[in-house]
């Protein structure tokens, strides 16, 4: 059974209709292509993405400045509708000097247009598209997982603390299982990743801020120990906070 190819909405952004009915033709002779949108104005093309409509391919011509091109790319990427989208400069015959190609790789563009182009061309437009998506979507992984295995580690010293301190760590273990659960629906490329950035946060964390100490009497005693009651009422909830805990920890030493 063979499946629909893939689609790609674009948007054209350019002063003049000429150019940009132009661009929007060729795209009609490559099949990778879905809906095309022109518009004259980054700003109206950021209204439009930031009302929520999507493109995977956002062609930008190369008649803007730099800088308004570099702030329009810049703030669209935050955009939910955009964060994927290629963004392609589309340059006119007099700015493919070397020079300029240069500097325009700067400003944020994904990849470039030359005028005149062709459907070769445009074809890996779409092949950009492609890569550009899944780029922006590793990175993204990446990072929920980093954030996590930061969560992980902040969690095992807290453990290991107050397990030291003669606590009974049991709801704080199943709160730990759970935060580690997610890493079990995890598959192939995903899963690889995941062992990557563990090695690499478990061979780097540092040593753990906080250390069981018995030397403590009287009133600081009794402050440590309500701390750590406090810390392990966190722990079990999943909100420790480094903040937190480093100030009940001075109060407790002082």
């Amino acid at each position: 059974m063979s499946t629909a190819p893939v689609k790609y909405n674009a948007l054209i952004v350019d002063t003049d209709l000429d150019r940009r009915m132009r661009l929007k033709s060729a795209t009609t002779s490559v099949v990778q292509f879905g809906k095309v949108n022109l518009l004259n104005d980054l700003d109206d093309a950021k209204n439009q993405i930031s009302g929520g409509k999507a493109f995977d391919v956002i062609f930008v011509s190369s008649i803007f400045e730099q800088g308004p091109i570099s702030e329009f790319i810049k703030s669209a990427k935050e955009l939910e509708a955009a964060r994927d989208a290629a963004y392609v400069l589309v340059l006119q015959t007099k700015d493919q000097e070397s020079s300029n190609v240069a500097s325009n790789v700067m400003i944020g563009a994904d990849g470039m247009l030359f005028e005149p182009y062709s459907v070769d061309s445009l074809v890996e437009i779409t092949e950009l598209a492609a890569q550009v998506k899944k780029d922006r979507s590793l990175q993204r992984e990446q990072a929920a997982i980093g954030f996590l295995l930061d969560d992980v580690l902040q969690q095992i010293d807290m453990l290991a603390y107050l397990k030291s301190a003669g606590y009974d760590v049991g709801r704080g273990i199943r709160r730990f299982k759970q935060m580690c659960s997610v890493f079990e629906t995890l598959e192939k490329d995903s899963k690889q990743l995941y062992y990557n950035i563990a090695i690499e946060k478990f061979s780097n964390a540092p040593f753990p801020k906080k250390m069981y100490q018995k030397n403590y009497s009287g009133a600081s005693k009794r402050v440590k120990e309500r701390m750590e009651k406090k810390l392990l009422a966190k722990l079990e909830e999943g909100l420790v906070d480094d903040r937190d805990s480093d100030s009940e920890q001075e109060s407790a030493t002082s």
